[in-house]
């Protein structure tokens, strides 16, 4: 698979080498071309006129609204890996060495969408955007429902991303969020439905309506709480995207800039994300 060179200049980012242990996925907020992403960031000033520095190694260019896929799964890269930029932005004593030790891949998506009442859906800028190229969580993800699709290439770009830079700086896929997935596979596999009820009961998650899991198992009074228990085991894997104590530490491996920081969206738990990670 092909990478494309926009390299920013070297005022844009720290030409400092630095080891890096961590990979961590985002989305743009913006539109379906990697190139225009780039240029965005070389036009990013302080109020003082300085270049900001704030940029990723990758972006993963989308499909465009009107369903134009020129540019769908196409990567660019912006600066050289072994040099950084500021991508994550927390609050963090340890903020730098965080950005430092970790090589950002942006995805192009538009990400959170607000859904009208006769069913069309619209980004924040108040762009429409195809049903086709909607997911519907089921419930709410850091307040948002709806999102921008990420595309099969933008996952397979991902892939390729993700399988490249495990080699060239031996980073574990199996670390970061991947370890969250497999956490919550072991709490929950060898437990009877009834124990999976109360078990997501404690831990805070409803069910499918938003409403607490009814505690009578497969053979309840209903049918329907046994497939609310499994819709429930299913988005236990939306826990790996929330913030996580180890992220913010410096752990090494995979990681969403949601897990960085509690204001992001970026990125959600799309299904096929999820299955794309676990793969590995």
């Amino acid at each position: 698979m092909r990478i494309f060179e926009k390299l920013l200049p070297e005022d844009e980012y720290f030409t400092t080498t630095s080891q890096k242990t961590t990979i961590v996925l985002h989305h743009t907020a913006g539109s379906h071309r990697p190139d225009w992403v780039i240029s965005s960031w070389d036009k990013d000033k302080s109020k003082g006129g300085k270049p900001l520095k704030v940029a990723t190694h990758y972006v993963i260019g989308g499909k465009s609204r009107e369903g134009d896929e020129k540019w769908d799964g196409v990567i660019y890269q912006a600066m050289p890996l072994e040099n950084w930029a500021h991508h994550l932005g927390t609050k963090n004593s340890n903020n730098t060495q965080l950005n430092k030790q970790s090589i950002g891949i942006e995805i192009c998506n538009y990400g959170p969408l607000t859904r009208t009442t006769d069913g069309e859906y619209f980004t924040y800028v108040n762009s429409k955007i195809e049903e086709k190229d909607v997911v519907d969580l089921g419930k709410n993800f850091r307040g948002y429902r709806y999102y921008q699709k990420y595309t099969d290439k933008q996952l397979s770009s991902l892939a390729f991303l993700l399988t490249k830079l495990s080699r060239e700086f031996n980073i574990d896929l199996c670390w970061g969020l991947n370890e969250v997935f497999e956490k919550k596979k072991r709490n929950i596999e060898n437990m009877e439905v009834l124990d999976i009820q109360q078990f997501l009961n404690s831990k805070g998650y409803t069910g499918i309506d938003g409403k607490r899991l009814e505690e009578d198992g497969l053979n309840g009074r209903n049918t329907k709480y046994a497939l609310r228990t499994y819709m429930d085991v299913k988005r236990g894997d939306w826990n790996a995207f929330e913030y996580q104590e180890r992220a913010n530490e410096g752990h090494g491996g995979v990681w969403s800039h949601t897990n960085y920081r509690k204001d992001k969206t970026d990125v959600y738990p799309y299904d096929g994300l999820i299955e794309m990670l676990k793969s590995f």
